[in-house]
């Protein structure tokens, strides 16, 4: 178990890491977004591309799962899918298996949008991956691996709780 000082030292380390990527990455691409905006995608809401980028990774998928992916409320979720179904991104319809449930999934001009959105992800990755040498590549990758399984099992220790 970690002592106090080890578990601030993390939550500081977690919190430079989040400003590290907000400020190498998001404005980064937020940047080519906006100059994408030209070449025939409109404008998009904040968090619409990154809707944009999971829905089209992921295939059809229940709304509720896009929230949990994004870690957005409800209201806020349902807020987002209404626009990109009324700008002709995304499409809803029943589950088959489960008249309850709703499906989303992106449109043709939703596909077009993720595959301009996966260029600009690429281009990002490419001019960040510019400044590491392969090996410092290869222990980024493996440190996110480390990471993701960790979170992953502490996750399914968290479900086995609940």
């Amino acid at each position: 178990m970690l002592d106090r000082n080890e578990m601030r030292e993390m939550r500081l380390l977690v919190l430079e890491r989040t400003i590290l990527l907000n400020k190498l990455i998001e404005k980064e691409v937020s940047q080519k977004i906006s100059r994408a905006r030209f070449e025939g995608l409109e404008k998009l809401g904040k968090q619409q591309p990154n809707a944009i980028l999971i829905i089209g990774t992921m295939g059809e998928m229940i709304p509720s799962y896009l929230g949990l992916c994004m870690n957005m409320d409800r209201s806020s979720l349902s807020r987002m899918i209404d626009s990109m179904e009324k700008k002709g991104i995304v499409s809803r319809r029943a589950d088959l298996e489960d008249r309850r449930r709703v499906l989303i999934s992106l449109t043709e001009k939703g596909e077009k949008y993720y595959e301009i959105l996966q260029d600009i992800m690429a281009e990002v990755n490419a001019s960040i991956a510019a400044f590491l040498d392969e090996q410092e590549s290869r222990e980024y990758a493996a440190c996110i691996k480390t990471e993701v399984r960790i979170l992953k099992k502490i996750d399914s220790k968290l479900n086995a709780k609940e």
